[in-house]
């Protein structure tokens, strides 16, 4: 297992300086450098100048709530019993702590991803911008340099000037195959995990990357893993056994659990965010679905393929450690200081099974991930904050990936900035509706199988195939959630409305158009 590198920092890998002097000011004024008395009031004075006192000499009121973000990868909506019991398939999943988190927390009902598949999802997620103005926009290795990276600051650092420790673990790319650089200068003052969104998908790799460093996994042998594998490597697929043994090589979603886990521990005195960005439960190569072992449920389950029991294992791992970081808050006094967010990248996906009709992965939604139909967009989520947010409640308003960016900022009392296209749920998730700002749409835009736009305006939804020249489809959510009936022709100036709003949003970029008007 990978130890965190305690060396000073170096020219090649120096401390921000903001994190460096907060770091200082807390050792002087704790007494662990010049003894309190004599220092303590100079540096107060200095730390307020500077705008880096330590949250911990605030009273806890005054300081913004920690925020555990967990983005999951192709999770679909229909496998979280906790929201669709109904789903078909969903009553053999078991996920207690998710229903858990539901009983806890607020379920958005009206929840969005930021794209319809996983680079360009996280692109607007870590950059703020939806997909209109956002640099990834369909999957693609890597950007023209007069698009990535942005001039302005992407979420990590957004979250270090308002005053968060920040910390990423996961697939934690933005978009295409990063430099390790790339990925530290997303604003993690600690990050462990994978450089793009091909190599992380192995539960068990030999290797993994921490804090721009390539670390190996030593117990992740070739001889421990011979035959287990199993993936789907284009139209064929590996059938290995899917299960390595409980307690044997490092299984990797573990592995970030016990770090995030070390990361608050270290972090309790100031609020910290954490982006855990998952890998559960995609299963594509080069490692594919693999699990330590399955538990009887599943093992026993007689109607279930082999691989379908592989998955819902990968499932209640991950649950189980949705649940070890809950309980580790718990421990930590801090469960009522922290907002611990579950979600999805995208819509889902079945081809990790060979897409058999056992589960229902997407509930009432149209069609799955890489569409910008609901199945492609809509996401699970769930938001608990102990004594804050009212347990069991549920919240309709709309929301998509790139509101997490002016959420964390609002926490640390930072305006929303103009590179900001998302809003603040903050007073959402406070229980203050009346604060909440109002949004009056979001776009979405997509290039992979066709030119897609989408908007969602109040409970309406276009839907446009094809580019400038494609025909725009209207649907009414509310009524039509399927989005079975098209209404273009009974709501023609809506359809113009959202035509407008298709131009204005979409912002032009060297690798994609939408085609001759």
């Amino acid at each position: 297992m990978p130890t965190r590198d305690r060396k000073r920092p170096t020219a090649e890998h120096p401390l921000p300086i903001a994190t460096y002097t907060r770091q200082l000011l807390h050792r002087i004024l704790s007494g662990r450098v010049f003894p309190k008395a004599h220092w303590a009031p100079c540096c107060f004075g200095v730390a307020c100048a500077l705008g880096v006192l330590p949250f911990s000499t605030l009273p806890a009121a005054q300081r913004p709530p920690n925020v555990i973000y967990i983005n999951t990868d192709d999770w679909g909506i229909g496998k979280v019993p906790a929201l669709f019991p109904d789903a078909r398939g969903s009553s053999i999943i078991e996920t207690p702590n998710l229903e858990q988190l539901k009983r806890d927390g607020m379920v958005f009902s009206e929840a969005y991803a930021g794209n319809a598949v996983c680079g360009p999802s996280r692109c607007s997620l870590i950059s703020g911008r939806h997909p209109g103005h956002a640099a990834w926009r369909a999957n693609r290795a890597s950007m023209p340099k007069e698009v990535w990276p942005p001039s302005h600051p992407l979420l990590g650092e957004v979250a270090r000037k308002a005053g968060y420790a920040t910390a990423a673990y996961g697939k934690v790319s933005f978009g295409g195959t990063a430099k390790p650089a790339e990925i530290t200068a997303c604003g993690w003052d600690e990050w462990l995990g994978f450089l793009g969104h091909i190599d992380c998908r192995d539960y068990y790799a030999d290797h993994i990357w921490e804090n721009g460093r390539r670390i190996r996994l030593p117990k992740n042998t070739p001889e421990l893993l011979e035959g287990t594998a199993m993936a789907r490597m284009g139209q064929n697929y590996l059938d290995g056994t899917g299960t390595v043994g409980e307690g044997k090589g490092t299984f990797i979603e573990d592995l970030y659990t016990d770090r995030i886990i070390d990361f608050m521990k270290e972090h309790r005195e100031r609020p910290f965010f954490v982006y855990f960005a998952s890998t559960v439960p995609h299963g594509g190569p080069p490692g594919g679905m693999r699990v330590p072992a399955l538990r009887p449920r599943y093992a026993d389950h007689p109607d279930l393929t082999h691989r379908e029991k592989i998955y819902c294992e990968l499932l209640s791992r991950h649950d189980a450690n949705v649940g070890r970081l809950r309980a580790a808050l718990d421990e930590l006094g801090l469960a009522k200081d922290t907002i611990v967010i579950w979600t999805s990248d995208n819509g889902d996906e079945d081809s990790y099974y060979r897409r058999t009709k056992t589960f229902d992965g997407n509930g009432p939604y149209r069609k799955m991930k890489r569409s910008l139909y609901e199945g492609g967009i809509r996401v699970p989520m769930i938001a608990a904050w102990p004594g804050t947010i009212e347990p069991g409640s549920r919240s309709d308003l709309v929301t998509a990936q790139w509101d997490l960016m002016p959420t964390l900022a609002d926490a640390g009392g930072l305006p929303r900035a103009d590179h900001m296209d998302g809003i603040s749920i903050l007073p959402t998730l406070r229980g203050e509706p009346g604060k909440q700002a109002a949004r009056d749409h979001l776009y979405f835009e997509f290039y992979e199988g066709a030119k897609q736009q989408s908007v969602r305006l109040g409970k309406w939804k276009a839907y446009r195939k094809g580019g400038w020249q494609g025909t725009v489809e209207i649907y009414d959510l509310e009524e039509d959630p399927g989005e079975t009936t098209d209404l273009a022709k009974q709501q023609p100036d809506l359809v113009r409305r959202m035509a407008t709003i298709m131009e204005e949003e979409h912002e032009a970029h060297p690798v994609w158009n939408l085609g001759p008007r």
